[in-house]
């Protein structure tokens, strides 16, 4: 049973919501705090809600045109629940899809919790009214370090430009299509390395050759091996960027290793 319409909005849920234009000057000053801290990742969603303008909707009919998508909208099951059990997925056996998200959000310090704090922070609190785009913002939002994950991009400065990259094609995040040109572009002046704009750019391909994430049950890939589920989906290994952080390394810059590197 969906929730009531919420009651700052009671003639209108998410889904009928006209698109909300685009606010250049907040735009702007979030795109600014993150030029000078790239990992301040409410300013990404603060970017996201500032100039999204149509861009929910269109996702929206993706999950509505798409068999799988339809299943998940009708299924309402939440993510959030299943990566919050931080006990059960440190049990799982090394080199599964949970046990390495788990021990990922362990040694950056995070929690999936924490992202939806984090979230509220840039983008206001978005009460649940029932709607299908508020279902979808929230399964979009508790997958981001999954996507890390099946991916293999760390979270370092390249790491969180080559994820939004690649999810890109999946979500139609106006956002992170900005993130991931400019940043990519900054990185590689930053640090030296025109290699920065490759990773990106493969990164976004490979977002585009593989499976849709978004439709899939991703509660259930949790228990498998992370080296079958990134074969199963046509996700490949990020070898421009792996390129970058090994040349880093040689010259003496060292960064995280990112997940599931040996799964690869």
């Amino acid at each position: 049973m969906r929730a009531p319409v919420c009651s700052r909005c009671p003639f209108m849920s998410l889904d009928h919501e006209p698109p909300t234009p685009i606010r250049w000057l907040d735009a702007l000053r979030a795109a600014l705090a993150l030029r000078r801290n790239p990992q301040d990742t409410e300013q990404v969603f603060r970017l996201g809600e500032a100039i999204k303008g149509k861009s929910p909707f269109v996702l929206l009919a993706r999950f509505r045109a798409d068999p799988m998508g339809r299943q998940r909208l009708a299924e309402r099951r939440s993510l959030l629940d299943t990566l919050t059990r931080t006990e059960w997925l440190a049990s799982l056996p090394a080199g599964t899809v949970g046990r390495t998200y788990h021990d990922f959000l362990a040694e950056q310090g995070l929690s999936a919790q924490g992202l939806v704090e984090i979230s509220k922070a840039g983008m206001g609190h978005m009460p649940d009214d029932g709607s299908d785009r508020y279902f979808i913002a929230s399964r979009l939002r508790d997958m981001h370090d999954l996507f890390h994950v099946l991916s293999g991009y760390g979270r370092d400065e390249l790491g969180e430009v080559c994820v939004l990259a690649f999810s890109y094609p999946h979500q139609h995040t106006r956002s992170f299509a900005v993130i991931a040109s400019t940043g990519c572009l900054v990185i590689a002046r930053r640090w030296r390395h025109p290699g920065a704009i490759a990773a990106a750019w493969q990164a976004w391909r490979q977002g585009r050759q593989c499976a849709w994430l978004p439709g899939l049950v991703l509660e259930d890939l949790l228990t498998r091996s992370l080296h079958e589920v990134r074969r199963e989906l046509g996700i490949r290994p990020p070898t421009r960027y792996l390129k970058v952080l090994d040349d880093l390394n040689r010259r003496g810059d060292p960064l995280p290793t990112p997940p599931g590197k040996l799964a690869a």
